[in-house]
Order: C-alpha cells, then sequence, then structure tokens
C-alpha cells in the first residue's frame, strides 16, 4: 500500500534532518548544550522509550508547545533531564508555569499505564527496575514479572489534577 511505501520511504532520512525538523517545529527538545547550533546531532526526543513515543510522542510536544506559547517561553523552556523512573516517564525542566507543570505530570501518569515496547495499555510491569508491558511485550521480555492490581479496571484518559 501507499502507506508502507512512505513508510519505509521515511526509514532511510538521516538521522540528522529528523532531529533538526524535531528541533525546528519543538525548539524545547534541543540539548541545551548544542542550543545555538542549527543542526542537531541528537535531541531530547529519543530519550522517550519507542513505546511511549509511539503512543502519545508527538501529542505530548504540541501540548508542550501550544503551553509554552500561551505562557511566553516557547523559546526560553529548556529539558533538562529525561528518564524512565519507577514505570513512568519524568521530564525534568528549568522552571515553567503550572500549564506545563499538569501537562508532564499528565502523561507521566499516561505512561505508566502505557507499554514502553509497543505503546498499547500495560496489564503487567516488572520487579526490580519497573517497567509496564502488555501482554503480548510481557511474554518478548526477558524479565520477571507479575501481574499487577496496579493496573486493573483502569482508564488511561481518567487522569485528573
Amino acid at each position: 500500500s501507499l502507506y508502507l511505501k512512505i513508510k519505509k520511504a521515511i526509514s532511510f532520512i538521516p538521522e540528522t534532518i529528523v532531529n533538526t525538523y524535531l528541533c525546528i517545529r519543538f525548539p524545547f527538545l534541543k540539548y541545551s548544550r548544542n542550543r545555538k547550533k542549527f543542526f542537531q546531532r541528537s535531541c531530547w526526543y529519543w530519550q522517550i522509550r519507542a513505546g511511549w513515543r509511539k503512543a502519545f510522542g508527538i501529542q505530548l510536544c504540541k501540548e508542550l508547545k501550544a503551553a509554552l506559547k500561551r505562557g511566553g517561553m516557547l523559546k526560553t523552556w529548556e529539558i533538562t533531564d529525561i528518564k524512565d523512573k519507577f514505570g513512568a516517564l519524568y521530564i525534568y525542566d528549568n522552571c515553567a508555569t503550572e500549564e506545563v507543570h499538569d501537562i508532564l505530570n499528565k502523561y507521566e501518569y499516561i505512561s505508566a499505564r502505557t507499554c514502553v515496547e509497543c505503546g498499547r495499555i500495560a496489564k503487567y510491569r516488572t520487579t526490580g527496575w519497573i517497567e509496564p508491558y502488555c501482554e503480548d511485550c510481557i511474554r518478548k521480555a526477558d524479565t520477571m514479572t507479575q501481574p499487577d492490581e496496579y493496573y486493573k479496571d483502569f482508564d488511561w484518559y481518567g487522569w485528573t489534577r
């Protein structure tokens, strides 16, 4: 199909072009130490796990961009670190508005309930280094796992402030 041909063609786009596109579209994704360089070798977007990028990566960036525009911080706000901790996505910043922090908290909540490998709803999480997995990906993961009551009967859109 046409979609698969386009997807295959896009996969050949060099990393620097993709990173430059992402950093132009979402200026806050640039590493702060390379802020003045136009072409980026890497950007913060790739620090987000693949399943989370697939499920909500661009949507997170769009919501952050809109909130930063409203707060007048689009050019000045920077991400200082992105971590995968306790089975959730944590984004650290250099101080932002309450609206931006609400968005970050919302996606922290959603990421804890989303598979890190494929982006589907998670039903399991690993012990030790905590990671959420769906039923299919947990079979592939070479880790000790346990079904968890934490994921029983939840709605990942049920996030409330």
